[in-house]
């Protein structure tokens, strides 16, 4: 699969000592969400979360569902619950960009070393990185307006195109 270099370059930067250590966690914090999920080179797993990573694709349970998504340079495809996903990735100005659905929710977003932003299911991000290399920002979903919104993305995911595309729609599709 097909790594993004500038994503990377980034992560290193902003990451420093994160590759030395062997566990490494994505967090997600908003006013109504609190996620801290483990993450190795083999899975993701919280409470919530237990889903396996190979070379092309992530299988297993989130949030409830069952989850069976293929991956490959250009697409993420498969079932999230009951919905069907089909995310197609392209670099543009800078970052990689994903638009489909995921999990049958309309789902188009960007992610540079500095900002993610778009819709993820029935939510819209604005989210800008920090220093820390932590994005924050806001978030609006059916709920309303969420702020401060803050993500946090380890390096075992961001190393990766296909599985950073699917692993962000699932988390932030909640």
């Amino acid at each position: 699969m097909r790594t993004s270099r500038i994503f990377t370059a980034a992560l290193l930067a902003a990451a420093g000592a994160a590759w030395a250590q062997p566990v490494q966690y994505l967090d997600l914090r908003t006013p109504r969400v609190a996620l801290n999920a483990r993450v190795t080179d083999r899975d993701l797993t919280s409470p919530d979360l237990q889903v396996g990573f190979s070379d092309d694709a992530l299988r297993g349970r989130a949030f409830g569902r069952p989850l069976n998504l293929t991956l490959d340079a250009a697409r993420v495809r498969g079932i999230y619950g009951s919905g069907p996903v089909d995310l197609r990735m392209t670099q543009e100005e800078g970052g990689l960009r994903a638009k489909g659905t995921f999990g049958g929710q309309l789902t188009d977003f960007q992610v540079t070393p500095r900002t993610f932003k778009g819709d993820v299911g029935r939510c819209s991000y604005e989210l800008t990185a920090s220093e820390e290399g932590r994005y924050q920002g806001w978030r609006s979903c059916l709920a309303g307006l969420e702020n401060p919104v803050s993500l946090s993305i380890p390096p075992a995911i961001g190393g990766d195109d296909a599985r950073l595309v699917a692993t962000l729609a699932l988390i932030l599709s909640r």
